[in-house]
Formats: structure tokens, sequence, C-alpha cells
């Protein structure tokens, strides 16, 4: 609906190209707070709003998640731009499909999953590096990543093919609104696990 908005209504263009012309003009200064905010501090305020359980991440981890997912938000925009000096940024069909898999095939599976279920077991385990490597077993990829990237695949396939149909600049603000989605289902996912483990 974004993309067709876009594409349809001048209303919504001028203000995504508003938007865009911030993150251009901030860059880093843009990615990285937003990203924090987006994937680090709204998924806490949510599990702190949950009336059931008290909250995995605590008000002190939080500050290592704002770091870790404003890294993965700097990481993420510089691969978006390495996409667009390989591949163009138009928004040809074939660009499309080539930027989304290269981004779900490679950069999704090998290096957004082992980094997200690594930080987070390193978090869960009271940033003790034995404790995590213990909690996450021999076969913590196949596990562990290899869900959350089945769950990436539903979430992240058609996000991208939205993402990388639009201006290279707003390619990231629009997967910083998705990515605060995402950070809950990590949370849900993430906890599920923790449970079993512990059991």
């Amino acid at each position: 609906m974004l993309l067709a908005l876009y594409y349809t209504l001048a209303p919504v263009q001028d203000a995504m190209n508003a938007l865009a012309e911030i993150k251009v003009r901030l860059g880093l200064l843009f990615v990285m707070p937003a990203q924090a905010l987006a994937a680090g501090i709204l998924p806490y305020l949510f599990q702190k709003l949950q009336r059931k359980a008290g909250p995995r991440t605590r008000l002190f981890q939080l500050p290592y998640l704002m770091v870790f997912w404003a890294c993965m938000g700097a990481l993420t925009n510089a691969f978006y731009n390495m996409q667009a000096q390989i591949f163009g940024d138009d928004a040809a069909l074939v660009t499309i499909a080539l930027k989304t898999l290269v981004d779900m095939l490679l950069y999704t599976p090998l290096v957004c999953m082992p980094a997200v279920v690594l930080s987070y077991a390193y978090k869960d385990a009271g940033f003790r590096l034995m404790e995590a490597r213990q909690n996450l077993g021999k076969d913590w990829f196949r596990e562990r990543s290899m869900p959350l990237y089945v769950a990436a695949l539903l979430v992240w396939t058609p996000t991208v093919c939205v993402i990388y149909a639009l201006p290279v600049a707003l390619q990231f603000p629009v997967q910083a609104i998705v990515q605060c989605f995402w950070g809950l289902i990590i949370v849900f996912m993430t906890r599920h696990e923790l449970a079993a483990t512990t059991a």
C-alpha cells in the first residue's frame, strides 16, 4: 500500500521524499538512531506494556540492544547502497529481483540472522560469553538461525521487493518502519526459544 501511495499520491510522495532528504543529509546520524529506536527501544516498550510475564529484556540490557541495532542499521544501509552501485537504482523488475535474491539468499541468512541469534544469546546469558556458547549448543545455526530465517523469508521477502522499488534514499527509512514489527517477532521467537532451553 505504501508503494502504491508513493507512486500515485503527490502528498505521500512529498512527505516520503522529505524523509529521504533528511536521511541523505544526516547519513548515519539518521540511520543508526532510527534503527536503534525501531528495533531496540520500541520492542522493549511493547514488552513493558504487556500484562503477562515481565519483559525478557531488562532496562540495563537496552543500551546493548540499541548499539547492536544501530550497527545493524549502518550495515544494512551500506548493503543497500552497495546493491544500488552493483545493480543500479531503478525500479525495473529485473533490478528488484536481483537485489531481492542477493538480499534473501545471501545477506539475510549468512549475515543478519547469525548476528541476531548470537547477539541475543549473549544478552540472554547475562553478557557471559561462555554461558552464551553453552546455551546455543553445537547446532545453533540449524536450530536457532534457520527458524528465524524462515520467519524472515515470510516478512522480509515481500518487504524488500517494495523497498527495492523505491528510490535509494527511501529504502532505509521504509526498512526501519518494518524493522519495528520484525523486532517484535524476534522478541516472541527468542522468548519461546529461551523457555524451551530452560525447560
